[in-house]
Parts: structure tokens; C-alpha cells; sequence
């Protein structure tokens, strides 16, 4: 079966960024221009391409194609699958439902926070299939029925939300998280387009790919779905599989990878290993990756500058330690202190997250986040404003809230 992975192109917004699991979390407005490669839809590419399936993939923000383009580009695709959020769901319709119209019988996948926790206005919208949760497999298993063209059997699979003649929902049970994240394939960065190369400011060493090496995140802040994604265990790929794909990448090309995950200093163990075999192994690239500021010490910070990491990237959203308490981030502002601190001293750079318009912000308070950024001296800083989402328990408590505030009829 002829399958379609679509980077979608909105006509809102030139630069919208989507290479997580939730779909876009950048709302297109360009962040120092960058562009990222698409890691969770080149992961369900590769696992599709693997299973036997003729698979195109296109990254239509990347290329800025027109839908004539795409539709040339798909051909007589039977299925297409794209990511899509909160933010981006009404124009990823939009661009899925002009795809249908132009590619007859084409069937319509989509994955990401809103077809997860909003799944039946993902059907409204004209997707036939919402993917909840983590979509590799469960994908996987909708190709295949799909491929025998037993579209009932299709609308059985586990993970998947339907919508019947009837105007039904079918809302099935929840496929069970992958449990061992070393059978995901590294990702064939040959179905990426040839003549972009995508570019990010913080990266050191062009071509770079991002890829995440984890599932899940060990906190519990009330404003991030991650939790609720990937369950309440973090689950991680092996050491070796780790440095497996990194040598992998090098062997084609990319001289940098951006580690998506999470928390890719949650295992310390886990982390002290990858390092030792990218330097066992003579591996030298440039690296960045996520990391919480609870989970560093000296140590671990001066093995990864070893081997090759030159920045880190953390959370430390407020200045005020009653704030950080009431989104349960789960840190004190010692340790963000101390973190940024401990990387200015071994050489490693930092990125810091800040967010305004939490719950007990005030002016007072954001004057000490915006004190902290400047005591810490990150390498980069950003701001943005806080904001619940759907799946997490901000939204539910803004909601709760809403409701008791609005009067009666």
C-alpha cells in the first residue's frame, strides 16, 4: 500500500514546528529561525517503510510546496498520515480535507495532542482516524488491515477513534505503550527531502537530525501532557542502542543530533554509559539534549562535555519558588542555581525556559523570574506564556474553575 507522510503547510503561518509527538508546539512565529527536522513523523515513515509499505514522505513546511505539488508528490496514495495539535488542528484539517478532495479514496490518519485528548473533534473536523497516545504501533497495525482492505477491521484497532455511518463515535480501548523502545528503528533520514538543510541557531555543526531516546518524563508539572502521553514510567532505549543510531547518523552524514527526549539525563546510569561508548567508540560529533536541573551533578556534566555535548537545555520557568510549587514542577531554585552554575564552570552552554502567567504569578513575581535569568546567565533564554492545554491537570482546573465562575442561565 502506498502510504503518505505529510509535514503539513499552513497558510497562517510560515514556520510552524512540529517535530515532537504532540504535534506543533510552536505556533509559527519563527524562533531565531529555525527550522527541525520532523523526528516523530520520519519515525512512523521508517516504521511503515520497513513493514513492507511504498512510503512517500513529504515535508511540505520544509519545501513550502503548493497542494499541487503534494498531490503530485503522494500520487495514489490510500493513506495519509500527519501530526496535529491544539494549535494547528483547524488548518491541518483544512489542508487534510483539500488532499481528499484531490486524491480520490484517500483515507486520512492524524496523531498528536489533539487527536489524543480531543479525539472526536478530530473526526468532525474530517479525519478518519485519531490516533491516541504514542502512534508507531499502533499505525503499524492500521497499515496492515488497511492493506488487505478490511476498513472494518481497521476501525477495531486499539489506539484508534472512529466515527461510524451513523454519525457513532467508536472510541476503542488504549494500545498498550511500547515497552521496549529498542525496537523502534533509527530513522531513514534518506526519505528526508535532498536540497533543504534545515537550519536551528543553537546547533553547532550542520546537517544535524533530532531523535528522542526516551518515553516519558519522571515529573509531574501540571501544565505538560507528557505524563499523560506516555504513561507514569519512563521508559528508555538501551546504552548501546543509543550510540548504535548515533553512529548510524554519522555514517550518513549528520554531524550533529538534537536529543529530544524529555529528560535525556532522567537515568544517570543510562547517561554515563552513552558517553563512555561515544568515546570508546572514537565517535566525535556535537550534541544538545533536554535535561531537568535536579537530575546533573559534575560528574555526569563533565562526561557529556567529553563527549562531545555542548549545550543543555532546562526548564526553569520561575523565580518564585511558591510558583514553581503551585505547577508541581518539582525543583527548588537552588538547583537551577546550582545546574547553570556547574555548566558555565565545565564549558557545557544552557538554554533556559521561562514561563509568565502561571498559577500565582504576579508582577512581583515575574520581576524574580525575570531576576533569576539574569543571575544564572543562560547561553539563551526564552519566554512564553504559560498556557493549559487539553490533557493536562491545568486544563481541568482552569476548566473547573470556569465552571463555577460562570453564572447560571
Amino acid at each position: 500500500m502506498r502510504i503518505a507522510i505529510v509535514e503539513p503547510l499552513l497558510e497562517a503561518n510560515g514556520n510552524v514546528i512540529r517535530d515532537v509527538i504532540y504535534g506543533c508546539w510552536c505556533g509559527g512565529k519563527r524562533i531565531g529561525g529555525a527550522t527541525v527536522p520532523p523526528f516523530e513523523q520520519l519515525t512512523i515513515a521508517t516504521v511503515l517503510k520497513k513493514d513492507g509499505h511504498d512510503v512517500v514522505f513529504v515535508d511540505a513546511q520544509a519545501e513550502q510546496l503548493s497542494l499541487d505539488a503534494i498531490c503530485k508528490r503522494i500520487g495514489d496514495a490510500s493513506l495519509v498520515i500527519t501530526s496535529t495539535s491544539v494549535m494547528t488542528m483547524r488548518g491541518d484539517a483544512r489542508f487534510v480535507l483539500e488532499l481528499k478532495k484531490r486524491v480520490p479514496g484517500l483515507l486520512a490518519a492524524a496523531y498528536g495532542s489533539h487527536p489524543t485528548f480531543l479525539p472526536e473533534d478530530t473526526i468532525e473536523r474530517g479525519i478518519d482516524f485519531a490516533i491516541q497516545r504514542e502512534p508507531e504501533w499502533v499505525l503499524r497495525d492500521l497499515a496492515r488491515v488497511l492493506d488487505k482492505g478490511n476498513f472494518d477491521a481497521a476501525t477495531q484497532i486499539r489506539g484508534v477513534t472512529t466515527q461510524n455511518g451513523d454519525g457513532e463515535f467508536q472510541k476503542n480501548l488504549r494500545y498498550p505503550l511500547i515497552d521496549d523502545l529498542d525496537e523502534i528503528p533509527p530513522l531513514d533520514i534518506s526519505l528526508l527531502p535532498k536540497d533543504i538543510v534545515y537550519f536551528n541557531p543553537i546547533v553547532k555543526n550542520l546537517p544535524y537530525i533530532t531523535v528522542s531516546t526516551s518515553h516519558g518524563c519522571p515529573a509531574k508539572c501540571s501544565y505538560c501532557t507528557a505524563p499523560f502521553f506516555h504513561g507514569t514510567k519512563t521508559r528508555f532505549q538501551s546504552s548501546t542502542k543509543v550510540v548504535d543510531d548515533a553512529e548510524y547518523y554519522l555514517g550518513h552524514g549528520i554531524r550533529e543530533i538534537y536529543y529530544r527526549d524529555e529528560t535525556f539525563t532522567a537515568d544517570r546510569q543510562r547517561v554515563l554509559d552513552i558517553c563512555a561508548q561515544i568515546k570508546s567508540r572514537g565517535l566525535a560529533f556535537s550534541w544538545i539534549c533536554n535535561a531537568r536541573v535536579d537530575t546533573v551533578d559534575r560528574e555526569m556534566l563533565s562526561c557529556m562535555k567529553e563527549a562531545g555535548c555542548h549545550l543543555i537545555k532546562f526548564g526553569a520557568e520561575s523565580g518564585n519558588q511558591s510558583v514553581l510549587d503551585s505547577v508541581k514542577k518539582g525543583i527548588t531554585l537552588e538547583q537551577t542555581r546550582e545546574a547553570f552554575a556547574l555548566c558555565r564552570e565545565i564549558g557545557i552552554n544552557t538554554h533556559a525556559h521561562f514561563m509568565v502567567g502561571m498559577p500565582g504569578d504576579t508582577r512581583t513575581t515575574m520581576s524574580e523570574t525575570l531576576e533569576l535569568a539574569i543571575e544564572i546567565e543562560p547561553t539563551t533564554a526564552t519566554f512564553g506564556i504559560c498556557t493549559p492545554y487539553p490533557g493536562t491537570p491545568l486544563f481541568r482546573d482552569v476548566a473547573r474553575a470556569r465552571e463555577r465562575d460562570v453564572p447560571d442561565e
